[in-house]
């Protein structure tokens, strides 16, 4: 893989990178191979020495081979918090996505994010491409079409401390206090905006369309799949992974203070062990045997205090990762 980084100036650099291999491809059809992608310094960084750590190249591709395996295509594709757009980009390569809308909360990381899409297309194919931003669906209060497919990577930590969302990568991984009516298991598992996006997508979506949740498996599946079952879908694993804990001190911190406050419990597990747990199977065939994994897992599973208190001393941790399958009724 090709990784070089250009540092522009404060607020903004790039980096090149190949994007089959990024996603694990053996060359692409629609996007550029050699990509050029712009960041700001609010755009979630993509984890190019280490795709084991990226969501897209790690989570969100896999899914979307699982879907085109099954001879689904989504000519009209939404994401939700797209960061650099390259969950988009995989989106258009894999899922033959033509109508593209793209969101984040901050505007320079949408302006971003829809210059490293339209720049990275070859030129015989073409998309429309809407973007905008704001908080979850409102950016989208425009368009005309409904959508095949919705996919979204939101973070689930609520503030904690002097957090502000509008400096550097924050608003990757907090998010404001809600003011909407929220079950109680949902609050307790910090899944508020999962279970938002599945509560207002139905007029989005058309008959037959889905949603995809990737959602940090530091829950139970149980709890993930009522996300589907409470706001009327029907629902499934479509796949389940792994992958390492990025920003560890922050992510395994926040969720730390908010167990220590009777939330969660929220499970990491030795990355020695999710490595040995997932090898040679592939997302798809795990998603089929999620439950059964899990259940696997159990006696190597450290809560969040317990595996920041690891973490500080040295050990590296990682979770599961379920992309929830969510198909309008």
């Amino acid at each position: 893989m090709e990784k070089q980084l250009h540092q522009q100036n404060a607020d903004f650099h790039a980096l090149d990178l190949d994007i089959a291999s990024f996603f694990g491809l053996t060359d692409t059809s629609r996007v550029k191979k050699m990509a050029h992608i712009g960041l700001t310094a609010r755009s979630y960084l993509p984890k190019l020495d280490d795709p084991r750590s990226d969501w897209v190249a790690s989570v969100a591709v896999p899914a979307f081979q699982t879907l085109a395996k099954r001879n689904i295509q989504a000519p009209n594709f939404c994401t939700i918090g797209t960061g650099a757009g390259l969950d988009a980009l995989a989106a258009i390569e894999i899922l033959n996505a033509r109508n593209v809308a793209l969101t984040d909360l901050h505007k320079d990381v949408v302006a971003m994010a829809r210059v490293n899409i339209l720049n990275n297309l070859k030129t015989d194919h073409d998309v429309a491409l809407f973007s905008g931003a704001g908080d979850l669906f409102q950016p989208l209060s425009g368009i005309s079409h409904l959508f095949d497919l919705i996919y979204e990577n939101l973070p689930n930590i609520p503030i904690v401390g002097e957090v502000d969302l509008s400096e550097d990568q924050a608003s990757s991984t907090f998010i404001e206090d809600r003011s909407e009516d929220i079950p109680g298991f949902v609050s307790q598992n910090l899944v508020a905006l999962h279970y938002l996006i599945l509560r207002e997508a139905t007029s989005l979506l058309n008959d037959g369309g889905r949603i995809l949740s990737s959602i940090g498996g530091r829950i139970p599946l149980e709890t993930i799949l009522r996300l589907a079952g409470e706001t009327g879908y029907d629902g499934r694993i479509l796949t389940y992974t792994w992958k390492i804990q990025s920003e560890p001190e922050e992510v395994i911190g926040g969720y730390a203070q908010w167990e220590n406050q009777g939330l969660g419990p929220f499970h990491f597990y030795p990355i020695n062990v999710l490595d040995d747990t997932f090898n040679n199977i592939s997302p798809a065939e795990a998603g089929q045997r999620a439950i059964e994994i899990e259940a696997s897992l159990k006696s190597y599973q450290l809560n969040a205090t317990t595996a920041l208190a690891e973490y500080q001393k040295g050990m590296s941790f990682g979770h599961t990762v379920a992309v929830l399958e969510s198909r309008k009724k």
